[in-house]
């Protein structure tokens, strides 16, 4: 593989991961206000509303469900990108580019 065929590549693959990321981001966002938190506050207020739940103090008129797709969908934000990494890994470990 060429360096200009891997970079055209990559650069698609990259774009798709973006994608990717940014709509996990906005959905876990309009979870998060959805489960009745501030979606300001994206990484600490679900994570805080689920200790908060597991140890039996449920907070009032919390959307628990939401809360977990809010978080679920955080876990896997950056998957897209995991992906790509392990897809240029494959690519250029055998190969090296001919410029």
């Amino acid at each position: 593989m060429q360096y200009n065929q891997w970079l055209r590549r990559y650069t698609h693959l990259r774009q798709i991961a973006d994608r990717v990321a940014q709509s996990r981001n906005r959905r876990a966002r309009q979870a998060c206000q959805e489960a009745g938190l501030d979606p300001s506050l994206l990484g600490i207020h679900p994570h805080n509303a689920m200790c908060s739940f597991r140890e039996g103090r449920p907070w009032p008129e919390v959307d628990y469900s939401k809360v977990r797709l809010c978080l679920w969908l955080l876990d896997r934000e950056f998957e897209g990108y995991r992906i790509l990494e392990g897809w240029d890994a494959r690519v250029r470990q055998p190969l090296t580019f001919d410029r």
